[in-house]
């Protein structure tokens, strides 16, 4: 069960989506990975890897603001202001920025817990990443290199969900993150409900819209006692 709560602020209307997220072929894409266990494919994977290899070199960072960056700053605060204290209280110190691409969003979990990695398929994407930031990981996200239970905070900002490995490497007190910069006109996109859905078992968790962004924050059901 996902409980809404009150927007952060109005979208700014300050910076304008690049692309109208609904009709992006990246939307069929994020819904098949999430609900079609054959929605990933080598093919996919080659393919993908290739275009954000092919980004890279003008993906935006946090020295380079434009009016079409995704901006992630003002969900994911709220999400970590607003959304993580609801989950149930448990010690969580090592979070993944899952699909981090540049490391442009890393930054924000660096101030809030002790251990940060960040992940990518894409090598172009992790080589532009500033070395002394975090450890950083060329993953395939559907077979992830870490234990079953040892992450505490997985977060996906503007990233594919294969819910089955988020759920296998989330510890039984983790959250998952859940951030789309543009809310419903990021291409990679999900409601929170859908999120909730996605993911094996029993979740429950909160959700707002922030900026233009929307976020959520998801904990399994178990945690609360239910």
């Amino acid at each position: 069960m996902i409980h809404q709560l009150e927007t952060l602020t109005p979208p700014s209307s300050v910076a304008t989506p690049p692309v109208n997220g609904t009709d992006h072929p990246m939307r069929q894409v994020t819904l098949q990975i999430a609900f079609d266990p054959g929605g990933w494919s080598d093919d996919r994977r080659h393919k993908i890897e290739e275009l954000f290899d092919s980004l890279a070199p003008t993906w935006p960072t946090d020295d380079t603001p434009d009016g079409t960056a995704p901006v992630v700053e003002v969900p994911l605060t709220d999400a970590l202001d607003r959304g993580l204290p609801l989950a149930p209280p448990a010690e969580r110190n090592r979070a993944i920025d899952l699909g981090g691409g540049n490391g442009r969003a890393t930054g924000y979990l660096l101030s809030r817990f002790a251990d940060v990695a960040l992940t990518d398929l894409s090598f172009e994407m992790l080589s532009r990443v500033r070395p002394a930031l975090v450890p950083r990981v060329q993953a395939d996200s559907s077979q992830l290199p870490f234990r079953s239970g040892s992450v505490d905070v997985l977060m996906l900002a503007n990233m594919f969900l294969f819910p089955s490995e988020a759920a296998r490497v989330v510890a039984p007190q983790g959250v998952v993150i859940w951030i789309n910069s543009w809310g419903p006109n990021t291409p990679i996109h999900l409601t929170a409900q859908e999120v909730d859905e996605a993911l094996p078992g029993d979740w429950s968790g909160v959700a707002a819209n922030a900026g233009d962004g929307t976020w959520s924050v998801h904990w399994r059901s178990t945690q609360l006692g239910t």
